[in-house]
């Protein structure tokens, strides 16, 4: 519901037969996937789009991915309670930095819609990696209009604000855990 990718992977599903629980089995490597800001004309916003797109009703844009399941093992999730979503997505806003720089493109968008624009991700790493250490905003992203080629480093995660597929986002990137 607050994930920024969707998580990718060869699933196997030939091990769910008979009446066993459910058995989540991936094969090969699973790896994350991350789409345009903005959802493509006459789609709902998904992922990171639900930071930037209709966040006027971002709370029942996000119950909604879940309510609007046909899956029957997800009758549940018709009953998601709004005050938490609202308090989850209150919290990130005030604490995540991954957040605040999607806030900062949403802010951006609103201003100038029909603006191309893309948000990097930045890749910089200077404390030991295996240890989570707070970033700072300057740390995570930056927002550019126009001309990109120049600056980006091979190593970022650049996010446009419409493109009509999805892009593989490396492990390797400090980034990785928290989308």
């Amino acid at each position: 519901m607050f994930s920024f990718t969707s998580m990718g992977g060869k699933v196997d599903s030939s091990i769910n037969s008979g009446k066993a629980p459910y058995v989540f089995r991936i094969i090969g490597q699973n790896f994350h996937t991350l789409g345009g800001l903005v959802p493509a004309p006459g789609k709902d916003p998904k992922f990171s789009q639900l930071y930037i797109y209709g966040t006027d009703n971002e709370v029942s844009n996000r119950k909604r991915l879940f309510s609007d399941s046909t899956n029957k093992s997800d009758g549940h999730l018709k009953h998601i309670d709004i005050h938490l979503i609202k308090f989850v997505k209150d919290f990130l806003d005030r604490n995540n930095e991954l957040v605040k720089s999607y806030r900062m493109a949403r802010n951006h968008f609103n201003d100038n819609p029909n603006e191309n624009f893309k948000l990097r991700l930045i890749y910089k790493r200077d404390l030991d990696g295996r240890t989570y250490n707070l970033p700072s905003t300057s740390e995570v992203a930056a927002l550019i209009v126009g001309d990109l080629e120049r600056i980006i480093d091979h190593r970022d995660i650049v996010v446009e604000s419409h493109t009509d597929g999805l892009q593989r986002i490396s492990e390797l990137h400090p980034s990785y855990l928290a989308l």
